[in-house]
């Protein structure tokens, strides 16, 4: 069984193809990777429950080799080998990052920039932004950013901010843990966003947002 430590000395995408294609059938694993409500990758086994994976490359790695099966079952491909994460929450971890001329640009944990769709608050006071990407909690650090445009509006809660998507590399902008890129098909620009927090309960999440936390393998 390959290990998530050997990620280090695999340091190029076209790597996971070249083995993907040398090693077509190598058995799915689960149980080995957590990703947890601070946007954090843990090793949870055979290691001790709670290794945090903090390498530079190791974490833009697994950026970049992060995706979604049609069921909703969400893995990292390190190499042939398909790693199911165990989801403390939500499948994606959000980060709000403000910029020069005052808008704010989101980001996923994995260092995406995103456009959001819509804002949740759960019963326990989480906040969750939809994003083109899915679903994802707002990281604790960045509750005060999000804090300064709510507004109540008619008995409702109310997110009004300018949003933004740099056309230049979102990574000569901003200094972050995981290099932060746009996907193809990612629109730039800016929008004056207004956003009704709407109510949700955590049971319910996965279920509306079709993913699965705790994935196990094919048997």
């Amino acid at each position: 069984m390959l290990s998530l430590r050997n990620t280090l000395e695999q340091a190029v995408d076209d790597l996971v193809e070249k083995a993907l294609a040398r090693w077509p059938n190598v058995p799915a694993i689960s149980g080995w990777l957590k990703l947890n409500t601070q946007g954090d990758w843990l090793l949870t086994g055979p290691v001790q429950e709670g290794l945090t994976i903090s390498h530079p490359r190791i974490l833009n790695f697994m950026a970049r080799n992060y995706g979604c099966e049609p069921d909703g079952r969400y893995y990292f491909q390190n190499g042939p080998q398909k790693a199911y994460v165990h989801l403390a929450y939500t499948p994606w971890v959000y980060r709000i990052h403000p910029l020069a001329q005052g808008d704010l640009m989101l980001s996923t944990h994995t260092g995406l920039i995103d456009w959001p769709l819509a804002i949740f608050q759960d019963e326990q006071g989480r906040v969750l932004i939809q994003g083109e990407h899915g679903i994802g909690l707002l990281h604790s650090n960045d509750m005060e950013l999000l804090a300064a445009g709510l507004q109540e509006a008619e008995g409702a809660l109310v997110h009004r901010a300018g949003w933004a998507v740099p056309a230049e590399d979102p990574d000569a902008l901003i200094a972050a843990r995981t290099t932060l890129r746009r996907v193809a098909g990612t629109s730039t620009g800016r929008r004056d966003c207004s956003f009704t927090v709407h109510p949700i309960h955590s049971a319910d999440v996965a279920e509306r947002f079709k993913f699965d936390p705790n994935p196990e393998v094919d048997e």
